[in-house]
C-alpha cells in the first residue's frame, strides 16, 4: 500500500510538474569571440552569425517573490566571414565558417511585472557544445582548397561553456534576450611547450527573440 501511494505522489508531481511546462523557438544574432594567447601575448577575433534554438521552459517554483525553473534546449550556431583581393590580376577569395550544436541547461528565475503581460528573468547554466564542422576555404578561378579544422589541425571540437542573460517575456507568448557564453576549455589540442604555452578559448554574445507556445 505504502508503494501504491508513493506512485500516486510521484505521479501527481509529474503532471504538476509537466503542466507547467512550455515549450519555446527562438532566433537570434551572436558574435563569436575567440582569444588566443601563446605565452604571454594574447589576440582575439571575431565572428559574425546567428543561432536557431529550441528550448523547455519547466516552472518548478511559482511564489509571490518570483518563478524558478529550469530550461534545458537545443541549439546550432553559426558563425563566419569571407574576404576578396585581387593581387597582380589575381582573384583570391577566401572564408572561415564555424558551426555548433549546443545543449544549455539554464536556471532560470523570472519576477512578473505586469500580471500576463511582463515578466523580466535572468538565467545561468552549464552550456554543452559540440563543433559539427569549422570550414576554412581558399580559392581563386582555377583551384579550391577546403579543410576542416576539427579534423585536420588540433582544434578540438568540444567546449564546455557558462551562460548568463537576461530577458523580458512579453504576454507571455513572446520574449527577448541577451547573453553571453564564456568558454572554460582549451579549443587547443596539440602539443605543449612550456615556454610557449597556446591555449584558444571562445565566447559567445548573443541577442535574440523568441516564441513560447
Amino acid at each position: 500500500m505504502k508503494k501504491f501511494y508513493f506512485i500516486l505522489v510521484a505521479a501527481a508531481m509529474f503532471v504538476a510538474v509537466d503542466a507547467k511546462a512550455q515549450l519555446g523557438v527562438g532566433v537570434g544574432y551572436n558574435l563569436l569571440n575567440t582569444t588566443t594567447t601563446v605565452a604571454d601575448e594574447s589576440e582575439s577575433s571575431s565572428l559574425n552569425g546567428f543561432y536557431i534554438e529550441t528550448a523547455y521552459n519547466f516552472n518548478l517554483l511559482d511564489e509571490q517573490w518570483g518563478t524558478l525553473g529550469i530550461q534545458p534546449g537545443i541549439r546550432y550556431t553559426f558563425a563566419g566571414e569571407a574576404e576578396q583581393e585581387e593581387v597582380l590580376g589575381i582573384k583570391t577569395r577566401a572564408s572561415f565558417t564555424e558551426h555548433y550544436l549546443d545543449i544549455p541547461v539554464q536556471v532560470k528565475y523570472g519576477y512578473e511585472v505586469i500580471s500576463s503581460k511582463l515578466n523580466i528573468n535572468a538565467f545561468a547554466g552549464p552550456i554543452f557544445s559540440i563543433g559539427l564542422a569549422s570550414i576554412v576555404k581558399s580559392s581563386t578561378d582555377d583551384s579550391v582548397v577546403k579543410a576542416n579544422a576539427y579534423k585536420d589541425s588540433d582544434y578540438g571540437r568540444f567546449d564546455l561553456k557558462i551562460g548568463v542573460g537576461v530577458g523580458v517575456d512579453l504576454f507571455e507568448k513572446l520574449n527577448v534576450k541577451v547573453g553571453y557564453n564564456f568558454g572554460l576549455l582549451n579549443r587547443y589540442t596539440g602539443e605543449q611547450i612550456d615556454e610557449y604555452k597556446y591555449k584558444s578559448h571562445t565566447g559567445v554574445f548573443y541577442v535574440g527573440v523568441g516564441y513560447n507556445f
